[in-house]
């Protein structure tokens, strides 16, 4: 019998509290208040792996784990990562500087990583989940080669935080999900109308060029949420109108129960980069939807209007998994619920350019009666009930541009669909395609990751040393620099 990796341990609670629980505006120092910090870091050689479950062994996919430590709302926890073979062992370490949760690492060509995390605690204080202060671009041994602090960030004079994850772009830039400080009169100028009067935080992207010879930094692009929103509650504003006749922008104000109204509004989680299309793709918590922006714009043009699919500008292209969002649908059309890890199958591999999505499921009536004290966020996790499932879906798309269907939705074709009783993943978590045709896929919180092959079945069950955000496998080829470290 295959052993069940998640405790159940449920009462329902509100939807809101689940929100304000989880997800509101709470000072990362409140959250890890009487947490301990994880101090023991394997060393190569050590078994880490607790379980490892071969069902069909002629279907693996060869290769070693990419396991970096990561946990959304334990933000304590140190920002290692770890290289780990066939039997559960350790053979390659990134030694690490940096702590917080909710993001992940990614491996480089040149075997070092692309990480965020947290040095300076006061600075992300008071923000929103998943927070972080650094980026830094290291060796294979996890040093330090270049290194870029959020106050050092110029950015419409705002003060900015990374958050959740990044993306390695081909010519050596990278793309980061940030937290901007917004003032109450730039939102309510532009009616947004968030609440009470205090600072409020808006998603962004921007794309940073490392100057690794001197240590310095360019910002090449950049997109904001709050540059394409649309509402109705205020008329004297610029963006006053109805979003069902605006499909490309977003609703401010959506969903109208969400509260607290002055905590981050969209809550992007993931980004990815499909550099044929030069488009971008991010996913959207708060939303239940991923949505796909231009790249192939300047900063002021990523600012502006599209003017239609075809033209630039930094309205959304395509959108999808919860019509309703705008305009299109009602609750029941929803396909996604709080999903993690949007990402494009990368060329040569099985399902080229299709997008797979991560859905948690995570209703919110399932969530436990947990005391918010101490621990008590971290633990809400583990003791919700529900099962997660993947999508891999193709947009429809017309002379380059995306298609909506009669009811005005967007519209995608399902590829792929994949679901099973014993696998939930609350929060975070992954899905990413093999060579071999396999899926990989992620439950953080229960720490564990299955790969599954095309037709469903459940291939391996590896239950791992820590919490891992997203990971990955690569074949022995691609790690061969790292092996003998």
């Amino acid at each position: 019998m295959i052993e069940k990796f998640y405790r159940h341990r449920s009462q329902p609670i509100s939807a809101l509290l689940l929100l304000a629980l989880t997800f509101s505006v709470l000072s990362l120092e409140a959250q890890t208040q009487k947490r301990e910090i994880i101090s023991k870091i394997p060393a190569i050689g050590e078994m880490v792996m607790e379980e490892i479950d071969t069902s069909l062994p002629e279907q693996l996919q060869n290769g070693y784990l990419f396991w970096h430590q990561a946990d959304e709302l334990a933000t304590d926890v140190q920002n290692v990562a770890l290289l780990i073979d066939a039997e559960g062992k350790v053979v390659h370490r990134w030694d690490t500087d940096l702590n917080g949760g909710g993001h992940t690492s990614y491996l480089l060509k040149s075997g070092g990583l692309l990480r965020t995390g947290i040095k300076d605690r006061s600075f992300v204080k008071g923000q929103p989940v998943a927070a972080t202060d650094t980026i830094q671009i290291t060796d294979t041994t996890g040093r330090a080669i270049w290194e870029l602090s959020a106050k050092d960030i110029k950015f419409n004079g705002n003060k900015i935080t990374f958050h959740h994850d990044m993306s390695p772009l081909p010519n050596g830039n990278f793309l980061v999900l940030i937290y901007e400080q917004i003032a109450p009169e730039e939102a309510k100028a532009n009616g947004w109308l968030a609440g009470e009067d205090k600072p409020i935080w808006s998603d962004g992207i921007l794309e940073i060029r490392p100057d690794l010879e001197n240590g310095g930094h360019e910002i090449v692009w950049a997109w904001r949420f709050i540059d394409h929103i649309i509402q109705d509650r205020d008329s004297n504003a610029p963006n006053y109108g109805l979003i069902a006749d605006h499909p490309g922008k977003i609703d401010s104000h959506f969903p109208k129960s969400y509260a607290p109204m002055n905590a981050v509004r969209q809550h992007l989680n993931a980004i990815d980069y499909h550099p044929e299309r030069d488009q971008i793709v991010v996913s959207s918590f708060i939303y239940n939807e991923i949505w796909v922006i231009d790249h192939s714009t300047t900063i002021s043009e990523a600012a502006g209007s599209s003017g239609g699919q075809s033209g630039k500008g930094g309205d959304l292209l395509f959108r999808y998994g919860n019509p309703a969002a705008y305009g299109k649908g009602t609750a029941a059309d929803r396909i996604f619920q709080n999903q993690h890890d949007a990402n494009w199958i990368d060329e040569g591999l099985p399902g080229a350019g299709n997008l797979l999505v991560f859905n948690n499921n995570t209703g919110t009536d399932a969530v436990s009666r947990v005391a918010l004290d101490g621990r008590g966020a971290a633990a809400a996790q583990e003791q919700l009930k529900g099962i997660s499932n993947v999508h891999e879906i193709r947009p429809l798309v017309e002379e380059g541009n995306y298609i909506k269907g009669e009811t005005g939705a967007f519209e995608a074709e399902q590829v792929w669909f994949w679901k099973h009783d014993d696998f939930f993943a609350p929060f975070q978590g992954g899905a990413r395609r093999q060579p071999n045709g396999n899926t990989l896929l992620t439950d953080t919180v229960g720490r564990r990751v299955w790969e599954v092959n095309p037709s469903g079945e459940v291939v391996v069950r590896y239950k791992g040393p820590t919490p891992s955000f997203k990971t990955f496998k690569y074949p022995a080829a691609q790690v061969s620099n790292l092996l003998d470290r």
